[in-house]
């Protein structure tokens, strides 16, 4: 297993750990009708170090890698792109037709949805780039 393999395998495993890490965050959020901005920038505040570390982190992953580990990458990325738009879009219109153009949604479902998407991107972005290192390996 290459680096790019692991990093995609790391990537699933870390995504539905924090997935699991969200829902619980939003399900005790909508239990106890947070409103207000002092929790999201709570969160703000804690989450912009870590998002910082992890982008400096995926730029010097990123030199190691040859072309054919980028060229990979990018396909499983513009996938999971795809993903992401159409999970988003689809919900937005299954909720729609579902709840009615007058109706009301619960607003939790919007990051319900959010979280969801990134998840599903996530998903596809991994199994991307393991399905194509599978097929190149299956050819050789």
């Amino acid at each position: 297993m290459n680096r790019l393999q692991k990093k995609a395998c790391i990537e699933l495993a870390a995504v539905t750990f924090c997935m699991a890490g969200t829902g619980a965050a939003l399900a005790v959020l909508v239990r106890l009708n947070a409103s207000g901005l002092g929790k999201p920038m709570i969160g703000l505040i804690v989450s912009l170090p870590v998002a910082l570390f992890g982008y400096l982190h995926h730029l010097s992953e990123q030199k190691k890698f040859d072309e054919r580990e980028k060229q990979i990458a990018q396909k499983a990325f513009v996938l999971s792109t795809y993903a992401f738009v159409t999970l988003i879009g689809c919900s937005a219109f299954i909720l729609f037709f579902m709840v009615g153009g007058a109706g009301r949604v619960p607003v939790y479902t919007l990051p319900a949805i959010f979280v969801g998407g990134i998840f599903v991107a996530q998903f596809t972005q991994s199994a991307a780039i393991l399905i194509q290192f599978a097929r190149e390996q299956a050819d050789e």
